[in-house]
């Protein structure tokens, strides 16, 4: 008998490997095909539905640990795959992007939001976008960070009382406030902000509707007519953003004078009518409670973390010199920009988004057939440890490490990726890094006893508990000794 070395587990040296009557393809054995993603089974019916209600943002990321990168989830009613490698978000969002719509789990944002730049696809989407562009160019950047620094300056006022008296306060209120009024500016000409909070109120309202209409007690057991409280703060929220639309349009129409802000640009378009209500309310929801909620966390967690804040403070110090900072400042300021990364890392502004798949599709050596909704986990992604060392903590300076340019594109993306990345990224960093650096210039931020620990809850958002009415308490001293 001649002996060989060939691995039994192969096909004789020599053979003819089998091939396909019909096509004339190749078998080959030792070429292994894409895999269907696996993940927990739950409880019968509704699989792990109520698990994922109870801590959503823990759950994505115990999905990740226990079942890797590309999980399938038997949420009821509408299952879906979560994804958090890299490889495969990039794949989604620049690689293979028109097979990807926004699917079955963006018709709850229609309630809100219509047919407007977060709902529609491609080919609808283009034209909306090119419309709204033009209010966020360069020159309208640097518009709102003028604002930005009006806005924290009339907080001062206040902020100093606090200061002289030792006292600790909620941070949240006066963040949201800030962003209320820096983005009405921006998209209508005027300030959102009040003393009662209710456009705040309204952008939780709007943002908890559209999450729970995905899976939830309140949309999918109980009958909608029941006035419950959550039922009747939605009703009262989609009133009060009509009201406000309704207001700016009769007062421009009655002028004459659109302007060149996001309200005036869709007004002066050939979109058609709805296309300004249903873009007004997205940029609504989009953009104020993103923006309020990661300037929050940003001042939360310097305050949380003294030697990140002394380095913060000796930035502002050496380029600003006691002046306020302008748009040109912010490039010199790369310490007050790592904590905006961090924090956005941290708590991104949208912590998911889906997909559906239109053909079948491979991601990450895994297999993804046609109309499967597909669930980019941003909160996951950017705490994932194959990644990111120590992931859970609070580390401005890896985005200042010189290895962070080896880290794989799509391991960070606060702001989504490719064609469809946010509008909003190119005014939204700028006005964060402005106001860090005003605070952190003027005030030493700490915290009082036990509350250094807040665990983040998420709906669309992540924020503290007892938002919108809190969740964050900070206490500020007068760096000038005053």
């Amino acid at each position: 008998m001649t002996m060989t070395n060939q691995d039994p587990a192969l096909p004789p040296t020599g053979a003819v490997p089998a091939r396909c009557p019909v096509t004339g393809a190749v078998a080959s054995a030792d070429v292994p095909g894409p895999r269907r993603p696996e993940g927990p089974k739950g409880l019968p019916g509704v699989g792990i539905t109520m698990d994922m209600g109870r801590a959503p943002l823990d759950f994505s990321l115990r999905l990740q640990r226990d079942h890797g990168g590309v999980v399938r989830v038997r949420l009821w009613p509408r299952p879906f795959i979560q994804i958090t490698e890299p490889e495969a978000i990039e794949r989604v969002l620049v690689g293979n992007p028109g097979n990807y719509r926004r699917g079955r789990l963006y018709e709850p944002f229609h309630q809100f939001m219509g047919k407007g730049l977060l709902t529609l696809d491609d080919d609808e989407w283009r034209a909306h976008r090119r419309v709204v562009q033009p209010a966020f160019t360069p020159q309208k950047v640097r518009e709102s960070v003028e604002e930005t620094v009006a806005a924290v300056t009339d907080l001062f006022d206040s902020w100093d009382v606090e200061a002289d008296r030792q006292r600790s306060f909620d941070l949240v209120r006066p963040a949201m406030s800030l962003s209320a009024r820096i983005m009405g500016k921006a998209l209508i000409g005027r300030s959102l902000a009040s003393r009662e909070r209710t456009f705040t109120r309204a952008v939780a309202a709007g943002l908890e509707s559209i999450f729970k209409n995905v899976s939830s007690v309140e949309e999918y057991v109980l009958p909608r007519w029941l006035p419950t409280a959550y039922q009747r703060r939605k009703r009262w929220a989609r009133r009060f953003f009509d009201q406000v639309i309704a207001s700016v349009k009769a007062e421009r129409q009655a002028t004459g004078e659109f302007g060149d802000d996001a309200a005036g640009l869709i007004m002066k378009s050939d979109l058609p009518e709805s296309a300004l209500p249903d873009n007004l309310r997205t940029m609504f929801l989009a953009g104020s409670e993103t923006t309020g909620l990661s300037l929050a966390w940003a001042l939360y967690e310097l305050a949380r973390h003294p030697s990140v804040r002394r380095e913060v403070e000796r930035e502002v110090d050496e380029v600003l010199a006691g002046r306020t900072p302008t748009f040109d400042d912010l490039a010199a300021l790369p310490v007050v920009q790592s904590v905006v990364d961090e924090t956005l890392r941290l708590y991104p502004s949208v912590w998911q988004f889906p997909r559906d798949a239109v053909e079948p599709d491979e991601l990450a050596g895994h297999e993804i057939p046609a109309t499967s909704t597909v669930m980019v986990s941003v909160y996951a992604t950017h705490r994932n440890p194959a990644y990111w060392d120590a992931p859970n903590s609070f580390d401005p300076s890896r985005f200042r490490d010189p290895s962070a340019k080896d880290r794989p594109k799509f391991a960070y993306l606060p702001f989504g990726g490719g064609r469809r990345q946010c509008i909003g990224k190119p005014l939204a960093v700028p006005v964060l890094a402005t106001a860090v650096a005003m605070v952190c210039q003027r005030y030493r931020l700490w915290l009082p006893y036990g509350t250094e620990n807040v665990s983040p809850e998420g709906f669309i958002t992540i924020f503290p508990p007892k938002f919108p009415d809190g969740g964050l308490t900070l206490g500020l001293t007068r760096r000038d000794g005053r």
